[in-house]
């Protein structure tokens, strides 16, 4: 009997099934050990040595798995593809104390499908130990942050106060923009449109620029002497321009760009919609929903190829297949984008929960292998003057734009963010060179300057990933976490901090602002890769991080001790009117 360890039952009776007789196939639940709750767990003296436990309640989980061990001629550990799955197969087999003459094998798939499973038993690797020692320095330097800051900041704001290394960022970034939008002061501006019409059609050109400068004033009084002048001037065509410009399709999801999609277009909060991403997973329909990298197996390519010229004909398939590149920072790549395993699901025929994400997945997908959509750009320099061809130093434009081709937009369009204005085509009439037009009337126009609005869930995803902030199995759990623990709110579908958020986060900034640097935050995570690449080791990272900790948790411990011992100065006796 070969025995394969995965994470989730859902997918073991499944995953049973494409093996076949001869394989046994237990769950883990995910992490079975971890430090422990009532202690720190790390020995920083002894080079950062660190102790695990079983977690509680697992007890008997683990007496399972382990028996199930011994019984197997051969041990497959198919834990999820990311450092938490590779550390998990790492406290399996250490507490299982494998002998040498046992064949362990650490097998991969990021997808829950027959051909995607099989291929990964015939093709097994080796535990990669520098993936483990990458999750071990990340949980070591989570724990020291966490257990260390937290007592302190309990006992200098006097109440139920956690830190954590990046859970605090992530309330930074609110409270620091929530401080953004109280300090900023509105100022008014005005602008100048003319609506002018070519012969029976009208259109708006809006003032470019006067004298070479910005077309924007402070005050509105220079406009309206613009506009006595415009109402004895002459109006005509200058130069036009037309051309014909691509849009091309945005890559298929990883996992930040897929929460945020699912906020704006679905109204799923980043939890939500990884958990419905892991059933989708577990059932065989997506690829693994934790990743960030946008690459696509050619099979699936070619699949979407023929569902595209089978579906929309030969005009909506590309020569050749896309490629795409990440932006974001410290992007790993490691996996495949967020695809249907089998793009002959269709989303109709997906139900339950998920069924809705599925689709956006699905349509996504599609798209990013479609051929680009087309515009029809036109645009025109107006001018005015006492004479025409003699005009005042100030110039108009217009723009116009009008879809030529739909292409990828057939199958999707991007969700908009909440009061934004989905794009409209503007179709200019036809304009000719030195055409002369009418002025209809001048649109003096006046406008506030807006603060930055408050973080949507999808927006502060978008931020941490811009940032480098974390990695895409923490994206959700950073902002469930700030939530839960009561730092930030959902107002109106926009987060705001509390009080405490607000008192916690000055705390931390005033005493621990190295740990929640943003570049610090990313640099660590470059260091984790470095160390996953084998080109540094834990202990070098530890090192480094503990000698700029240290000193700040010195320096809080004083602090938070100074304000216990100011509560804890005894209150003047006052004494009731009857025993004075």
């Amino acid at each position: 009997m070969k025995l394969m360890i995965v994470e989730s039952p859902a997918k073991s009776k499944k995953i049973a099934g494409y093996l076949g007789a001869g394989w046994r196939v237990e769950a883990c639940l995910g992490h079975i050990c971890d430090l422990p709750e009532a202690e720190l767990g790390v020995e920083v003296t002894a080079d950062f040595r660190p102790t695990y436990v079983v977690l509680p309640g697992k007890s008997n989980l683990v007496k399972k798995l382990l028996k199930a061990v011994q019984e197997a001629q051969a041990v497959y550990v198919a834990t999820d593809p990311d450092r938490e799955g590779e550390a998990i197969a790492w406290h399996i087999l250490k507490l299982a104390n494998m002998p040498n003459d046992k064949p362990v094998y650490r097998v991969m798939f990021h997808a829950i499908t027959q051909e995607a499973v099989l291929e990964a038993v015939a093709h097994p690797r080796a535990l990669d130990v520098h993936l483990v020692e990458a999750q071990q320095t990340r949980r070591i330097v989570d724990r020291l942050v966490g257990y260390l800051a937290s007592p302190l900041a309990a006992k200098a704001l006097d109440g139920k106060f956690s830190a954590g290394r990046v859970q605090s960022v992530c309330l930074r970034l609110v409270v620091e923009r929530e401080r953004e939008i109280e300090g900023f002061t509105s100022e008014s501006y005005w602008t100048l449109a003319l609506k002018l019409a070519a012969d029976a059609e009208e259109f708006t050109a809006k003032l470019y620029q006067i004298k070479g400068a910005d077309s924007t004033f402070k005050m509105r009084e220079p406009l309206d002497k613009l506009v006595a002048l415009l109402s004895h001037a002459q109006l005509w065509v200058g130069n036009t321009g037309r051309t014909v410009k691509a849009r091309h399709p945005l890559p298929p999801f990883t996992t930040a760009s897929l929460q945020q999609a699912a906020s704006k277009g679905l109204g799923l909060s980043p939890e939500k919609t990884m958990a419905l991403a892991q059933t989708l997973y577990e059932q065989g329909l997506i690829t693994y929903m934790r990743t960030d990298g946008v690459s696509v197996a050619p099979e699936a390519q070619t699949a979407a190829r023929d569902t595209i010229t089978r579906e929309h004909g030969a005009d909506y398939m590309p020569p050749e297949a896309p490629t795409y590149t990440v932006k974001t920072a410290n992007a790993q790549e490691a996996h495949e984008a967020i695809r249907p395993t089998d793009i002959t699901h269709l989303p109709q025929d997906a139900k339950g929960d998920g069924a809705a994400l599925y689709g956006l997945i699905w349509k996504r997908f599609l798209a990013s292998q479609m051929a680009p959509a087309l515009y029809t750009l036109t645009g025109a320099v107006i001018y005015a003057g006492k004479v025409p061809g003699q005009p005042f130093p100030m110039e108009f434009r217009v723009q116009g734009r009008s879809l030529l081709f739909d292409g990828f937009l057939k199958v999707y369009q991007e969700p908009a963010d909440e009061g934004e204005e989905s794009e409209i085509d503007r179709i200019l009439p036809m304009l000719t060179e030195n055409q002369t037009l009418k002025l209809v009337v001048p649109q003096v126009e006046e406008h506030q300057t807006r603060a930055p609005t408050r973080y949507t869930e999808a927006g502060l995803v978008q931020a941490l990933e811009q940032r480098g902030i974390g990695r895409p199995s923490t994206y959700a759990s950073m902002v469930k976490t700030v939530k839960d623990k009561g730092y930030v709110k959902l107002s109106q579908k926009r987060l705001v901090p509390t009080e405490d958020g607000l008192r916690l986060c000055d705390f931390l900034m005033t005493h621990f602002a190295g740990v929640l640097a943003y570049d610090y935050t990313a640099q660590l995570e470059e260091q984790l890769d470095q160390i996953a690449a084998g080109d540094t080791t834990r202990l070098e990272v530890l090192r480094g991080f503990w000698k700029d900790f240290q000193p700040q948790v010195i320096q809080a411990t004083e602090y938070a001790l100074a304000q216990l011992k100011g509560r804890a100065a005894p209150k003047p006796l006052m004494l009731h009117p009857a025993q004075e």
